[in-house]
């Protein structure tokens, strides 16, 4: 009985592919981004009507833009969006003591008379002028008690944004104290600025309590790569060779070592049919919520799915099953890249891993779709270039995808040669990245090429560069075309190697 009832709900997707959408098809789905994006296509349908766009509207997991334009064409409606904003009583509360503050004849005295939490709420709220008011030299123990209160990051913020020179100065000369609730970014924002005006002790300090903020290894790395650039104590060099993470910092100090790259774990791939429509969203989606549930004995999934043709969800199960404490770099479909150059195939792998971990039917949260991720205005385009009729239903054929993003990286690599510089081009768009390359971040100076790559001002873009340029290392490595990633590294400030902007 569920054998026949999952062929019915199987056939039943794949003919309202075809044949267009119902809410029973939306409701008997499982919550995801999977059919937030079947919402999507519903809502575009020319059936769909007002009252059904509304009740459409009470099943999406994950409000985006798409989604709400396309919600707001059938019913004149916007979705509800979760936005904090402090309450009128708050807001009432802080107006009135900024008004009692100004009426005192001294607003910075009274201000210091506060607590510390208000000081620093007030501070957000006060306005540009009342908080120019406020640049002054207090006492370091006011501004220490601030560190261990999460509104400190906007209190470095508007110091920063609003170049406050009295505040910036305690801010960039203040050690980080034992408990502080200073964001990872601005502690490691904080060391490169220290860095730069060649207070490297400082430095040191703000990268060492940025390790422990660290959301996962890589960001653990990055802040150990520049404890050593500001210390130059090897220790941190041994032990970010020792990373389990495959990234450009652990290679880095590979090559600082003069030591060379491990081959990442690999995992034995059998023979056997597929028990999962590859093509199918919703079957990722269903899977997905085995692997998260914490029920699942993740090994013991992961084997159904040790195929030849699915041995993308092997690798992503075994991944999850490890904690990703082991780095895979698999090779799928190696009879569709076969006929690109190795550097082409290098990239292509490269940007997949970050992209979908070369999960086929994989739809991201502002619904780019497939393996290698197109938005639906790409998707478009290069189907019109290419002359062919696609749907987005389409990109999740491997073959097509693949075939898509060959021609997309010819596009870019008429204006990009260098690996980076096409992957923020990927992420982010080659008109974001022709700015930021003709901004010359990427020059000669002290701390080049590494200090570049952490002024690349868009935070998205900088961290998939700096993941698929780590990819690109490995990728090459397994294909036999080894490269060194300090090699690449000191080709960004020579125009001939990397981009025809400059």
């Amino acid at each position: 009985m569920n054998i026949l009832k999952n062929i019915t709900y199987t056939i039943s997707i794949l003919s309202s592919t075809v044949y267009g959408l119902n809410l029973n098809d939306l409701q008997n789905m499982p919550k995801s981004i999977e059919r937030d994006f079947y919402i999507w296509k519903y809502l575009k349908e020319p059936t769909t009507n007002r009252d059904l766009a509304i009740k459409a509207s009470k099943l999406i997991y994950h409000i985006n833009n798409k989604l709400d334009r396309a919600y707001n064409k059938k019913s004149g409606l916007h979705l509800p969006k979760r936005v904090y904003k402090p309450t009128k009583t708050d807001l009432q509360k802080y107006k009135a003591l900024i008004s009692s503050l100004q009426k005192s004849g001294n607003f910075y005295n009274s201000w210091l008379r506060l607590n510390n939490s208000e000081k620093l709420t007030l501070f957000t709220l006060a306005g540009t002028n009342n908080r120019a008011l406020l640049n002054k030299n207090f006492d370091i123990s006011i501004y220490n008690s601030f560190q261990k209160d999460k509104k400190i990051n906007q209190f470095i913020f508007r110091a920063f944004r609003e170049n406050l020179k009295n505040l910036k100065h305690m801010v960039l000369n203040t050690k980080p104290v034992n408990g502080n609730k200073i964001t990872y970014k601005n502690l490691m924002m904080l060391g490169y600025k220290n860095l730069l005006t060649n207070n490297q002790n400082m430095a040191a300090w703000f990268f060492n309590s940025a390790r422990y903020k660290a959301i996962n290894r890589f960001y653990a790395d990055n802040a150990l790569f520049w404890l050593y650039m500001a210390t130059k104590n090897r220790k941190y060099l041994n032990r970010l060779a020792n990373s389990y993470d495959y990234n450009i910092y652990k290679l880095i100090a590979l090559d600082f070592l003069n030591k060379p790259y491990p081959t990442p774990p690999k995992l034995n791939i059998k023979n056997t049919p597929a028990n999962i429509d590859i093509t199918n969203p919703i079957e990722w989606a269903k899977l997905k919520q085995k692997i998260f549930s914490k029920k699942q004995n993740l090994i013991n999934l992961a084997k159904n799915y040790n195929a030849l043709t699915t041995s993308a969800y092997y690798y992503y199960i075994m991944n999850k099953a490890t904690k990703d404490t082991k780095q895979y770099f698999p090779i799928p479909y190696k009879n569709l890249l076969s006929n690109y150059p190795v550097n082409r195939q290098a990239l292509i792998l490269a940007i997949a891993r970050q992209e979908s971990r070369f999960i086929p039917a994989s739809i991201s949260s502002s619904f780019a779709v497939g393996m290698m991720q197109f938005m639906p205005f790409l998707v478009k385009h290069i189907a019109k270039q290419r002359g062919e009729n696609i749907t987005l239903e389409d990109m999740f054929k491997p073959e097509v995808s693949l075939r898509f993003a060959n021609t997309h990286l010819n596009y870019l690599n008429k204006h990009l040669y260098h690996p980076l510089f096409v992957a923020y081009a990927y992420n982010a768009g080659i008109g974001y990245t022709r700015r930021l390359i003709r901004k010359d971040i990427f020059n000669i100076g002290k701390y080049e090429p590494y200090i570049s790559l952490e002024m690349v001002d868009n935070d998205q873009a900088r961290y998939y560069g700096k993941r698929v340029l780590g990819n690109y290392v490995i990728y090459k490595k397994l294909l036999g075309s080894p490269v060194k990633i300090t090699t690449l590294l000191n080709q960004l400030d020579k125009p001939e190697l990397t981009d025809r902007f400059r």
